[in-house]
């Protein structure tokens, strides 16, 4: 190779190096001026309205948070209350079917004491029993059971009261109870057993002679009319003399 070549081969090297920086930063220049501009998206009204937005959907989805748990925890309330309030009425009711001989026996101890003779009331023997009797009605009221009301003149109550029977009475209203036979007891709003009951009914109405009518009219009504007496003559008025 001769010494001309040669000194020209870095010739062209140098001037291709040369030429690689303008072509950069021509190519620089044309990405810069192709690409779009986001001046509009940028500016700081468009940017405080995009965070405001964003701010009301967090608030919404906290209020909403809010909500769902101030419900859950008012149901979870209400079923706790339920749940006690369904434990303490099954304890009464196992007290209650506990105690329920307890209430034959205190029906015994008042049909005794009912037909007990004015002659045996003095005795201490007696007393004592009607000691008993109160002592087992004190161990009702403290186990929460109570009498169900029943007096004579109260409204008869289906959903407490069973009658056996009607009486014919001017006393009370119809409808109402007359006369309480057996006591019934309740547990707080649960009926353990009804109170027998007879029902008061109007009086039948009464015949026309005990109703107070004169007895004469009652006799011209039952007589027959060719059996009814005439005025005799003496009785007619007279008329003038001829």
């Amino acid at each position: 190779m001769s010494d001309d070549q040669r000194n020209a081969e870095p010739a062209s090297e140098t001037q291709e190096t040369d030429a690689q920086p303008d072509t950069q930063s021509a190519a620089q220049n044309d990405a810069e001026n192709d690409a779009p501009t986001d001046s509009a998206s940028d500016s700081p009204v468009a940017r405080i309205a995009e965070l405001e937005r964003l701010l009301t959907a967090e608030r919404d989805a906290a209020t909403d948070y809010m909500q769902r748990w101030q419900r859950a925890m008012a149901d979870f309330s209400n079923f706790k209350r339920r749940a006690q309030q369904e434990q303490e009425q099954r304890e009464q009711i196992l007290g209650a079917q506990a105690l329920m001989p307890v209430l034959h026996a205190l029906d015994s101890f008042e049909r005794a004491f009912a037909s007990l003779p004015d002659s045996l009331r003095g005795y201490s023997w007696i007393e004592g029993i009607a000691l008993v009797e109160a002592q087992l009605r004190r161990a009702l009221e403290m186990a929460g059971i109570t009498e169900t009301p029943a007096e004579p003149g109260q409204p008869f109550d289906p959903a407490r009261h069973q009658a056996i029977g009607e009486v014919a009475t001017g006393q009370y209203p119809a409808g109402t109870i007359a006369a309480l036979v057996q006591r019934g007891y309740q547990v707080a709003s649960l009926l353990m057993r009804p109170a027998l009951v007879q029902v008061a009914r109007a009086p039948e109405s009464h015949r026309p002679e005990e109703a107070g009518e004169p007895k004469e009219s009652m006799t011209a009504k039952t007589q027959p009319e060719g059996e009814r007496s005439e005025p005799s003559d003496e009785t007619q008025p007279s008329g003038p003399a001829p």
